[in-house]
């Protein structure tokens, strides 16, 4: 089963995609055959990606595209949805701004010990079903 996903932040590296880019991803897919679900909220709406992820694996008889409505450069504070978000750093001071706004309470590469813990529980899981 082919699922894909389309991160659909609306920004090009020159500005928003309504300078240039008018295509319907999701009717083109359709088009294509494939089943396409929308996700609105990519951002934090983590129980509608995997009740999507469980409706893809569900259709057997074709691919799906699940299309993700996100805002680029979620949490920063002066570069969300925006293309300065899109090919460039945030930069250390903006970095730190998105940290503070999103309630990350951890340094720069800084990974906390439960998420290690859940992917290696997630890892052990897979390995069992191999």
């Amino acid at each position: 089963k082919l699922i894909a996903f389309c991160d659909d932040n609306g920004i090009t590296i020159d500005g928003h995609t309504d300078l240039s880019f008018t295509e319907d991803v999701g009717m083109r897919y359709e088009a294509y055959g494939w089943q396409v679900i929308t996700v609105a909220d990519g951002n934090t709406d983590v129980d509608a990606i995997r009740k999507a992820i469980k409706e893809a694996k569900a259709c057997k008889n074709k691919p799906t595209l699940i299309k993700v409505k996100t805002i680029i450069g979620y949490g920063s504070p002066n570069k969300a949805d925006s293309h300065d978000a899109h090919g460039a750093p945030l930069g250390k001071d903006e970095a730190q701004l998105t940290r503070d706004q999103l309630g990350w309470k951890y340094g720069e590469f800084e990974v906390p010990q439960s998420v290690y813990d859940v992917f290696r529980a997630h890892a052990a899981e897979g390995a069992k079903k191999q």
